[in-house]
């Protein structure tokens, strides 16, 4: 089973937005952390689960199911139901790379129980403030 931990965060201020994934499979850990040009915290939510399912995909590691968990209620929400309403173009591409996959589930967790990805999302926010100052 494939555990993938996904998040993102906005600063307004710098007009920065950040994507962050966590990849678990067999014992191995694939992270990664990128900046982005979109100004809408939700947006940035669904583009992380695209990011990585995507990336997950490209390496051919999709033969199994995969638990996603997203600290994000609309992006869980929306792929439980199938429906957005302001983010179906990004939820159906989504979708369609779900279908590459034998099955999956989504669960909604609390920030305290998504670490990782919140943390990649802050580490890469500093790195940048502090190159931009």
């Amino acid at each position: 089973m494939i555990k993938l931990y996904t998040d993102a965060g906005l600063n307004t201020n710098l007009n920065l937005g950040i994507v962050s994934f966590v990849i678990r499979i067999d014992n191995k850990i694939y992270t990664d952390a990128q900046v982005q040009n979109f100004d809408d915290n939700h947006f940035l939510e669904f583009l992380a689960l695209k990011i990585a399912l995507k990336k997950i995909i490209k390496n051919g590691w999709n033969d199994e199911i995969v638990l996603i968990h997203s600290d994000s209620q609309i992006v869980v929400d929306s792929v439980e139901k199938n429906y957005s309403k302001h983010y179906q173009p990004i939820l159906d591409e989504i979708l369609q790379s779900l279908d590459h996959f034998p099955s999956y589930f989504i669960k909604h967790i609390a920030d305290k129980d998504n670490r990782e990805a919140h943390a990649l999302v802050h580490q890469k926010m500093l790195t940048i403030r502090k190159y931009r100052s």
